[in-house]
């Protein structure tokens, strides 16, 4: 086999290891191909620089960006690799600034999904997050953020089409229409969402955390959103947001302005 065929042949089946897996780290890669791990980190550079894999800040697990007909579990949602390019730096530089850790949220047609987050980041212990995880439009700080810039009538359409799901609709957390428009009434007055508590209890939702988000928009689009989290022992959300929602909205105005710049057509 020619070298460069042989190559090829290595690109593909690590990319199909990766569909097949989900996300995987180096060790992973080689104990699953059998590949050399030298190999294997030089085509994963290569990969990596034709955005065809990415590798994630918070569990530095690799993670194909591509889809396999009858191997890929999911597809990954578009847009994602531009908004993880213009989020990470500017979330960073935000934990780096202030302390706690950030997520940056994906908006899909039911949830909120999260792309990363910094909280390896953080100076703070902060529970791990889950790469790629769905949280709920209704419940989520970000996807509070997201519903705030949609009209009324926008909202509404949501609502009512996502309240028969009792797992992602607003039930969950004991809203109806009128309670959802008042609390998308007061993000849109402060200026940033917050974190729903769950109706009863609820081990997947309620947890030791808090968190504020504000909307990521490219093009005049709401695209997802990015939060900062803290402790509940911490502070009460007004004093955490009159801390550091100022800088939490300058890391969103950057990330919006880099999605700008790519913009094409409606689309990422």
């Amino acid at each position: 086999m020619l070298k460069e065929n042989r190559s090829l042949d290595r690109g593909i089946e690590i990319l199909e290891t990766l569909a097949r897996e989900g996300a995987m780290s180096l060790a992973d890669l080689h104990r699953a191909t059998g590949l050399p791990k030298s190999t294997i980190r030089r085509l994963l550079q290569t990969l990596i620089a034709r955005k065809i894999v990415r590798r994630s800040l918070a569990d530095q697990l690799y993670r194909t960006l591509v889809v396999f007909p009858d191997i890929s579990g999911e597809v990954m949602p578009k847009g994602m690799l531009h908004m993880a390019d213009a989020a990470i730096p500017r979330a960073l530089a935000l934990t780096k600034a202030i302390g706690w850790p950030s997520d940056i949220h994906i908006r899909e047609a039911r949830a909120m999904r999260i792309i990363d987050n910094t909280r390896q980041a953080s100076t703070f212990h902060v529970q791990r997050g889950q790469i790629n995880q769905r949280v709920s439009l209704f419940g989520s700080a970000a996807g509070v953020a997201c519903l705030a810039e949609m009209t009324d009538a926008e909202i509404a359409k949501t609502y009512e089409a996502l309240k028969p799901d009792l797992h992602w609709g607003p039930v969950r957390f004991g809203m109806d229409l009128a309670a959802l428009m008042k609390r998308i009434e007061r993000v849109r007055r402060l200026g940033y969402a917050e974190r729903s508590t769950a109706q009863i209890s609820d081990h997947d939702w309620d947890t030791d955390l808090r968190a504020i988000a504000v909307p990521i928009k490219a093009g005049g689009q709401v695209l997802g959103g990015l939060s900062v989290l803290w402790l509940r022992t911490y502070k009460p959300v007004e004093e955490f947001a009159a801390l550091h929602l100022p800088a939490l909205q300058e890391a969103a105005a950057g990330i919006n302005a880099a999605l700008d710049e790519v913009w094409e057509g409606g689309a990422l």
